[in-house]
């Protein structure tokens, strides 16, 4: 199944192929092979296969292809957009003016994978931000030139800190 996703304003394609327990997840571009047991009610477990991280995750539909999704200690509020709305998001982005990576939580960098004046595309990883012990690869939204870089290695972020732009 294909969808859009949005969160933080950002919309995300998102595929996901499912084999029992274990599902193939796709985000914008970018595969993940997960696997979720369902614990009681809303609470699973989601593992993810390749490297053996796993978090407790709860989830609560709100109504309208709203979400509440927590992870760990953080919470996401998710929207699965509408055909009609996944259109206009998803042409928007790529249309749209500059991309802005932010920290999606707070951390620590511990890489940066971009500089000024590369050439990404989308999905490409730029910046590696450690939280709660666990490494995040944050990536490109869509395909430009990097513009800017607003951090380095080592520096602590803050929740929404502006890390890269992309234009």
């Amino acid at each position: 199944m294909r969808w859009v996703v949005r969160r933080d304003g950002q919309a995300r394609q998102v595929a996901v192929e499912r084999e029992g327990d274990r599902f193939e997840v796709v985000i914008d571009g970018r595969p993940h092979r997960v696997e979720l047991v369902r614990l009681d009610g809303s609470f699973a477990s989601l593992r993810f296969i390749d490297d053996g991280r796993s978090f407790q995750i709860t989830y609560f539909q709100r109504g309208n292809g709203s979400w509440r999704v927590g992870v760990g200690q953080r919470e996401f509020d998710l929207s699965v957009l509408t055909p009609a709305e996944a259109v206009e998001a998803v042409s928007g982005a790529r249309e749209s003016g500059p991309s802005r990576l932010t920290a999606p939580i707070p951390g620590k960098v511990v890489a940066v994978k971009a500089a000024p004046g590369d050439e990404v595309e989308a999905g490409r990883p730029l910046v590696v931000l450690e939280a709660m012990k666990m490494e995040n690869e944050l990536a490109a939204a869509r395909s430009g030139r990097v513009a800017a870089v607003h951090v380095a290695a080592g520096d602590t972020v803050e929740s929404g800190q502006l890390l890269v732009e992309i234009e």
